[in-house]
């Protein structure tokens, strides 16, 4: 098996929150001013913890997605090819790239770029009328015919930024309640998230999380 490593991490967060602090007030029946800033963060904290539950992404965020390379498809017979010996190049290069990439935290609503990197750590950006995005899955498709390059270096040669989350508003219902009830979890002075929530984001949670 070989390590392909992969990292994301956001580099615009503004949407709003989930649930109003007012919503949640009320959810609560909560009729002082006194708890607005913690049941604030508990919304925030609630909403965290069902998007690393879900691996899925909540609220509208961008992300930059790094990957030391591409699928790769056709690697063991490209190895063979080289024949007996010491051999010399990028990994990219020896073992080849495939016609699909899958990028954190989905349902994406955008991608803004798909940028490659060579072996001279010289950037190239992607035409992106080669690839099609399933947006809702966070793949990219390669068209028909279109290759990803292969001279590239052999750390972090991919770098895809993207737009993606439900965003505040469009949240489905049954997320929108796993979060009330966390935060009532916490509010209550409780830990962790119920059976019921995790029956109720079943059908929203990402299981093949460990493909990217």
């Amino acid at each position: 098996m070989r390590y392909n490593r992969k990292s994301a991490y956001i580099t615009l967060s503004n949407d709003s929150p989930a649930i109003s602090a007012a919503l949640m007030k009320s959810f609560l029946r909560v009729d002082g001013d006194g708890d607005n800033d913690i049941i604030a963060a508990y919304v925030t904290s609630a909403t965290e913890a069902v998007k690393q539950y879900t691996r899925t992404a909540i609220l509208t965020e961008t992300f930059v997605f790094k990957a030391d390379g591409f699928v790769q498809g056709g690697g063991d017979d490209r190895l063979l090819a080289l024949g007996p010996g010491v051999h010399t190049g990028s990994r990219p290069y020896i073992l080849g790239g495939g016609d699909t990439f899958d990028v954190a935290f989905p349902p994406l609503q955008s991608v803004t770029s798909v940028v490659t990197f060579d072996r001279g750590n010289n950037s190239r950006t992607f035409d992106s009328a080669g690839y099609r995005v399933d947006l809702q899955s966070g793949r990219i498709y390669l068209n028909e015919g279109v290759t990803f390059p292969t001279d590239m270096r052999a750390q972090d040669a991919v770098q895809i930024t993207y737009v993606a989350g439900y965003g505040s508003g469009s949240i489905p219902a049954p997320i929108l309640e796993a979060i009330r009830m966390y935060v009532t979890q916490l509010y209550d002075g409780c830990s962790g998230m119920t059976n019921e929530a995790r029956h109720m984001l079943a059908p929203y949670r990402r299981m093949d999380e460990l493909a990217w």
